[in-house]
């Protein structure tokens, strides 16, 4: 690793991390429950198959195979010489357990990540499945933390203080937008819009993802908003739009970055808005 992390001595999980699956997820204290094939070594983040997983901190990759049973992993060494492992990561080509995939990139792992690549925290990595002896249950994300001698801990701390995101980071730094397809208004304030996420798209990624999250987006004048009526679009605004109206937005385009991605109140400004 040289001079990439720090000396076991040193090493600890950074303060600011990324929680690694972008989404509504559950998960509970189960880090050293037994299991058939010995102590649970980890924590079982339960999701939606294809959610996306992301990066817990800044760090270099290495895609894994493990078993005869097929099990898509991942491993992502933290500059802070701490290591994340990433288990059971998707092998199907449709929402149900297909099995059709394999491991593979765009299946399991994020289109192009190569083994060695160094990744920024919050970047796409991966997306949850049912791989190896999961097949056929809840998809989750098995995830652990372990330190630079490899002795798993707890990660149950950890990941109740990482930060949630509203999607997951490209590889590439160029500018995008986010689709919010089927959000619902919640209010419009002076100069912004707040509406209730249900699937989410980023521009240069091909996937829409679930993720439910209030968001306050501004409003700027030059936003075009737009009306489904019977004989086509009419132009519209959004005084008078009762709430719970399904809306389709799309932000204005944005340099990706942690701010945006995970976007406080005016953070992100609205580009169009659709009303249906």
């Amino acid at each position: 690793m040289g001079g990439f992390a720090g000396t076991a001595q040193a090493a600890s999980v950074p303060a600011l991390t990324a929680f690694p699956v972008v989404g509504n997820v559950s998960y509970i204290d189960d880090f050293g429950a037994p299991r058939p094939q010995g102590r649970h070594e980890g924590n079982d983040i339960m999701a939606i198959r294809h959610q996306p997983a992301v990066a817990f901190e800044r760090g270099r990759v290495e895609k894994h195979v493990g078993s005869s049973m097929g099990t898509c992993m991942l491993y992502l060494h933290g500059v802070s010489g701490m290591t994340y492992v990433y288990i059971h990561l998707n092998n199907d080509l449709t929402m149900k357990n297909d099995n059709r995939g394999g491991c593979r990139n765009g299946v399991s792992w994020a289109p192009g990540l190569r083994n060695g690549q160094t990744v920024r925290r919050g970047q796409l990595v991966g997306f949850v499945g049912d791989s190896g002896d999961a097949d056929g249950i809840q998809p989750h994300l098995h995830f652990e933390v372990r330190t630079p001698s490899g002795r798993a801990i707890n990660p149950f701390t950890y990941l109740n203080r990482a930060k949630r995101l509203l999607y997951p980071r490209p590889a590439a730094a160029d500018p995008i937008r986010l689709l919010l397809s089927r959000a619902r208004l919640v209010s419009v304030g002076a100069g912004t819009v707040t509406v209730q996420t249900r699937r989410i798209r980023v521009s240069s990624q091909s996937a829409a993802y679930a993720r439910r999250r209030q968001v306050v987006l501004t409003l700027p004048l030059e936003a075009i908003v737009e009306r489904i009526t019977s004989t086509g679009r009419v132009a519209a605004n959004l005084a008078g739009v009762s709430p719970g109206t399904v809306v389709r937005v799309s932000t204005s385009s944005f340099a990706p970055s942690w701010a945006t991605q995970r976007a406080a109140a005016a953070v992100l400004s609205v580009g169009y808005v659709t009303i249906y």
